[in-house]
């Protein structure tokens, strides 16, 4: 059965002994001497409508200066038989990136024949990824491995044609990506996609494919919002981020304050779980345990505590008592 799509028949060709269906197999190879575009011709008896099986047929490649070949001839000429199902099968290469015209037409029928245009492009590197950045770092190889809701990155790459198509696996909405006419492409981390990331860059004119991929192993929330500790503490106790993970975070993204979700809250530093005991504490507490008839005139040690915060501006941590009247921001991440 043979493709309706490969056979464009006029009124003039409807006379000729045989109907030449032409199609383009390979288009857009290099033109290095060696890459090849590939063309096939299916014969078909225009009478009965069967293949016209080991019919002899002749390839000729047309170029302005003469320097597109067939490959099986190694010349501009490359006569040849259709095979059972009355297909034959030419490759063709240059050296001169340009559209080069390739013809077929049966030995003893000139007139039916048929003709396409291919096009030879200028040879570039391979096809690559170079690496992703943020607003302040190169990402290492498989980074982000933190994130949060609204964070971006750009994938940049090298070589190829920059006719690119972006697409993620198995990612229908937490994830986007969106190519740039310079072959890199804007990636927008919309939720946790509690998966593997796989980003897939495939270059439409070479088919080269590249992969990008990324895990977040924590996903950071915060409403922005000013808390005193023990509010905090009281609704997200469990799950405030230890001092690590905020150094992670500022390592791998920066300066929060360079992000817009993150600009307008960083007048203050953050809340982490981490308690940093004082020489004070102790003392009040050991005075606690040895003095219980008695009751303390100060604030109670349990009032006093003092924690590590974190200023995501500068990536430095420093204390904070949990008095009432210190209110800072936080982050959390959800089990």
């Amino acid at each position: 059965m043979v493709d309706e799509n490969l056979i464009i028949m006029n009124d003039s060709k409807a006379d000729n002994n045989y109907i030449v269906a032409l199609t383009i197999k390979v288009n857009n190879a290099p033109a290095d001497g060696k890459s090849l575009n590939t063309v096939s011709v299916v014969c078909i008896d225009s009478t009965d409508f069967s293949p016209a099986r080991g019919l002899n047929v002749v390839f000729t490649v047309i170029s302005l200066g003469g320097t597109a070949f067939i490959n099986e001839s190694q010349t501009t000429i490359y006569p040849t038989t259709t095979d059972g199902i009355g297909m034959a099968v030419a490759n063709i290469a240059d050296t001169v990136a340009e559209d080069v015209i390739i013809r077929c037409h049966v030995t003893s029928d000139t007139a039916s024949e048929n003709t396409k245009t291919i096009t030879f492009r200028e040879m570039t590197d391979n096809f690559t990824i170079i690496n992703a950045t943020n607003s302040n770092h190169t990402f290492l190889r498989e980074e982000p491995s933190i994130a949060w809701a609204g964070a971006e990155f750009t994938i940049h790459t090298r070589g190829g044609s920059r006719n690119i198509s972006w697409n993620i696996e198995n990612i229908i909405s937490e994830v986007t990506v969106r190519g740039n006419a310079d072959g890199s492409a804007d990636v927008l981390i919309k939720e946790d996609p509690r998966r593997e990331v796989r980003i897939i860059a495939k270059d439409d004119i070479t088919d080269e494919l590249v992969v990008y991929s990324f895990f977040l192993r924590d996903f950071v929330r915060s409403d922005r919002q000013k808390y005193k500790f023990s509010e905090a503490e009281d609704d997200y106790g469990n799950y405030l981020l230890p001092v690590a993970t905020y150094e992670r975070l500022f390592t791998q993204w920066g300066n929060l304050s360079s992000y817009f979700i993150w600009s307008t809250a960083v007048d203050e530093t953050y809340w982490t779980n981490e308690r940093a005991r004082t020489r004070e504490e102790e003392l009040l507490e050991d005075e606690e345990e040895h003095e219980n008839e008695d009751e303390c005139d100060s604030e109670s040690p349990e009032l006093r505590r003092t924690y590590i915060v974190f200023d995501v501006r500068t990536g430095t941590k420093t204390t904070s008592s949990t008095s009432s009247k210190y209110r800072k921001y936080f982050m959390y991440k959800l089990p």
